[in-house]
């Protein structure tokens, strides 16, 4: 008995070393900056960015204390795959389930600047994957999460460029992000 215990001990304690080198080798996973709750403060604080509007709302009222209950709701459909801090700025990579046949999620690159209160002084949707079951699109987004946190070229990634390969469904041809306004624009109108 005493031998079976220390076995399992071992065998525990092993699986916790693995986890934590696994966590330790990646060095976006949330987890190793953020606690549970500072995660959800970030989806929580973004999602009106993030999310789709509710009936009624626009870019210009979806702010309305109204819309609160909506908004917080909304944000518990979000998760974060990735967070990294650099040079002042924080990058986060955060996924929805999107709607499919077959369980597939979309996820968003996010680089962002807040002072000390908290508030978004800068805000920015760098790129929204196309809709992916979740090994190819936490593979994916991970990858393209990398490079934009790294400064690199994403544009081999946009639809126009990267061939049968689907990588980046926003910006393409047509559609950016206006940091400014902080939407989606297709062709100068807002896309919501």
């Amino acid at each position: 008995m005493q031998v079976f215990k220390k076995g399992i001990i071992v065998l525990l304690l092993g699986s916790l070393a693995i986890l934590s080198s696994c966590n330790q080798k990646d060095p976006y996973h949330p987890d190793r900056n953020l606690s549970k709750s500072e995660q959800q403060q970030i989806l929580l604080t973004t999602v009106r960015y993030l999310g789709h509007l509710p009936k009624n709302a626009t870019h210009a009222t979806k702010f309305d204390s109204s819309f609160d209950e909506y908004y917080s709701k909304l944000a518990l459909d979000f998760s974060l795959e990735g967070y990294f801090e650099k040079d002042g700025y924080e990058y986060f990579l955060a996924s929805r389930i999107a709607p499919s046949l077959i369980v597939k999620k979309v996820a968003t690159g996010v680089k962002m600047q807040r002072d000390a209160d908290g508030n978004i002084t800068y805000y920015e949707e760098v790129f929204r994957t196309w809709k992916f079951e979740i090994p190819e699109m936490q593979e994916k987004g991970l990858m393209l999460f990398d490079k934009m946190v790294n400064g690199e070229d994403l544009s081999p990634y946009f639809p126009q460029n990267s061939g049968k390969e689907e990588y980046i469904e926003f910006p393409d041809a047509k559609v950016s992000y206006d940091v400014q306004n902080r939407i989606w624009k297709v062709n100068g109108n807002s896309n919501s």
